[in-house]
């Protein structure tokens, strides 16, 4: 009883500390952060410091945590892949009541693997692929994949170079913000390759829509997360690559965040 009373203590001044740190950054704009940091620690915390540190910076609790769910599971995460966010819960959501047909797919720039691995769980028979430039995401990817009774297949590849193969559905959340954005500051924790890209954020949106037609089935499907304002130069472009049917999927707030070519 002795030793519980005492790390009972110890958790509680500790957690003053992290709130007197926290407020002395945010005050009180975000306190939901601060609940789900508090939530997310082991008690007593032995690097005490080094979180308040973090906090000081403004790291976000996601990499601070070094782990955060997304849609049915939970995610082992580092700064060499985005933070999973909610609206992309749509993209699996979607495959998994419309597209729940297709026995390949293949996710472009896996990154922790969520994606593709929340896919696998709910799609046992489907055969999933998974790819990224980065090694080191991919071996993130391979450490999310324990969660899994149908386990994805996890390679590095620029895009397509080094796939091989043909599928039946094709899904993607790739870069897709212009170098000229104003974005919230703490994105630049985040891998910086994951999230820009040339051509007004349009430049892997438009080289993905164009050699996917080589790896895709006939009647294959392509899906992918885009940015506010794109769909309109998204459409045109598949429309230009063969594709018969286009679809257009709003995401949390209501705004165009996917779309859909149907080959």
């Amino acid at each position: 009883m002795q030793r519980n009373f005492l790390k009972s203590k110890t958790s509680d001044s500790q957690i003053r500390l992290l709130q007197d740190a926290w407020h002395s950054v945010y005050q009180n704009t975000y306190d939901e952060g601060l609940r789900f940091l508090i939530k997310g620690l082991d008690f007593p915390v032995d690097s005490l410091d080094d979180v308040i540190d973090k906090i000081l910076k403004k790291i976000p609790i996601q990499y601070i945590l070094k782990k955060w769910s997304f849609y049915q599971g939970e995610y082992f995460l580092n700064e060499n892949v985005l933070i999973p966010r909610p609206e992309t819960e749509i993209l699996v959501d979607y495959v998994i009541s419309k597209l729940n047909d297709k026995k390949r797919i293949l996710d472009l720039g896996t990154g922790s693997g969520c994606i593709a691995i929340e896919l696998s769980k709910k799609l046992p028979t489907a055969r999933i692929t998974a790819i990224d430039i980065s090694i080191e995401a991919i071996e993130l990817a391979k450490k999310n994949n324990f969660q899994t009774e149908n386990p994805v297949k996890f390679f590095t590849s620029n895009w397509f170079t080094d796939v091989n193969e043909k599928f039946d559905l094709i899904i993607s959340n790739p870069p897709y913000i212009s170098k000229d954005s104003n974005l919230d500051e703490s994105l630049k924790f985040e891998p910086q390759i994951a999230l820009y890209s040339k051509n007004n954020g349009l430049a892997d949106l438009s080289k993905i829509i164009t050699d996917s037609r080589e790896y895709l089935h006939e009647n294959g499907v392509l899906m992918l997360e885009h940015g506010i304002g794109q769909e309109d130069y998204l459409q045109q472009k598949m429309i230009k690559e063969g594709f018969k049917k286009i679809e257009l999927i709003k995401d949390l707030k209501d705004i165009n965040r996917f779309i859909i070519g149907y080959g």
